[in-house]
């Protein structure tokens, strides 16, 4: 490709204003793909786009196609996630795309283990004739990438993370905040994320309450909203400690999030989820806060034991209460784990990266195709 050359890219996500992971990454970073030698194009998806509530998967075919016709892009950019409802939607998008001879990459977002078995089972050969036409692919973990080799993929499959937008950092100075930290002689806990049973919010409740139950200065505070909100309002009205201990902020976004992350000293997010990569982990790392989490999807493929916080094995209230109490107790290794999380976000997660990577990735997958043909 010479410098003169663009490469036209229509990718295709949910409403950048909605929640949820897919939307955060590229309302970050969407913005910073459009660049010499790069054109974006954005095609909003679900059901904020449908006239009719219940017509959203059929409009959404109706608009892709009308999107191509009309942007005619070099390559098209999809964002499944590993479970039904979404790898048939993508696929139809792909049938579309390749029906017209259009170059496509496919980004894996989440990653459902149970659907996983299916394609290794009965659907392996209808998912290899629509996905494994694809250009390339994008994975957050390489358990992803060796899945998908193992059910017959072989075009090119490329690794990245999710991302903290830039402008969250602004203003935001580390030694001002574990300076905080060291005269409220408090441990406060955020859990940051969608309230699902499987994500460990009750867990990380259960377990802030123990601790303060057996007098350690212990606080938590839960953002996010979903299924569970009912059983964490129920964890919270349980008695008078627990009041004072358990902190329900919601939904949050912009300011408020910004300020949940620079007064919180420890995140805590035990999920079996079928995550990706989650952003507010991410996040949460860049406010130099050591993480709680879980060995799944591509956070083994980073994550330092130790160094940066601790994985356990299941979202266990005993496990993240021996975690919590071993930072409260041992204030140095908290702050040295918070600074070596800081630096190692902003090194590879902030969003401007984030988005250098992923250009590269169009024009790597450009340029494969013509070399192909």
């Amino acid at each position: 490709m010479t410098i003169s050359e663009v490469t036209s890219v229509l990718v295709v996500g949910p409403g950048l204003n909605g929640p949820g992971g897919v939307a955060n990454y590229y309302s970050t970073v969407y913005p910073r793909l459009s660049r010499p030698g790069i054109l974006p194009h954005y095609l909003e998806i679900g059901r904020t786009k449908a006239a009719w509530k219940y017509m959203h998967p059929f409009a959404d075919q109706v608009r892709f196609g009308q999107a191509l016709s009309r942007s005619k892009p070099d390559l098209v950019h999809i964002n499944p996630s590993l479970n039904l409802k979404s790898v048939l939607r993508d696929g139809m998008f792909l049938v579309q795309a390749h029906s017209r001879d259009y170059r496509t990459i496919v980004f894996f977002r989440g990653w459902e283990e149970v659907f996983e078995r299916r394609i290794s089972g009965a659907w392996r050969r209808l998912f290899l004739r629509v996905y494994g036409k694809a250009d390339a692919f994008i994975v957050l973990a390489s358990g992803f990438r060796e899945k998908l080799r193992s059910w017959g993929i072989k075009a090119p499959i490329y690794s990245a993370t999710t991302a903290v937008p830039d402008e969250l950092l602004e203003g935001f100075c580390l030694d001002a905040k574990i300076k905080m930290a060291e005269s409220e002689k408090c441990l406060k806990v955020l859990y940051l994320g969608r309230l699902e049973r499987e994500k460990g919010v009750i867990e990380t409740i259960e377990a802030v309450i123990d601790l303060a139950r057996q007098g350690m200065k212990v606080s938590v505070t839960v953002a996010g909203d979903g299924i569970e909100m009912s059983n964490v309002r129920a964890l919270q009205s349980s008695d008078e400690l627990a009041q004072h201990v358990v902190n329900i902020a919601g939904y949050v976004r912009g300011d408020k999030k910004r300020e949940l992350l620079s007064t919180h000293h420890v995140y805590s997010f035990p999920s079996i989820y079928g995550e990706g990569m989650p952003n507010a982990l991410l996040e949460a790392m860049a406010f130099g806060m050591p993480v709680i989490t879980c060995p799944v999807g591509g956070i083994p493929d980073f994550f330092e034991q130790g160094k940066m916080g601790y994985l356990i094995d299941s979202p266990d209230t005993d496990q993240i209460k021996n975690c919590l109490r071993g930072l409260y107790e041992d204030g140095a290794l908290s702050q040295e784990m918070g600074r070596y999380n800081h630096e190692f976000a902003r090194k590879n997660f902030m969003a401007s990266r984030v988005a250098d990577h992923l250009c590269t990735l169009y024009q790597k997958t450009v340029q494969y195709r013509r070399i192909q043909q």
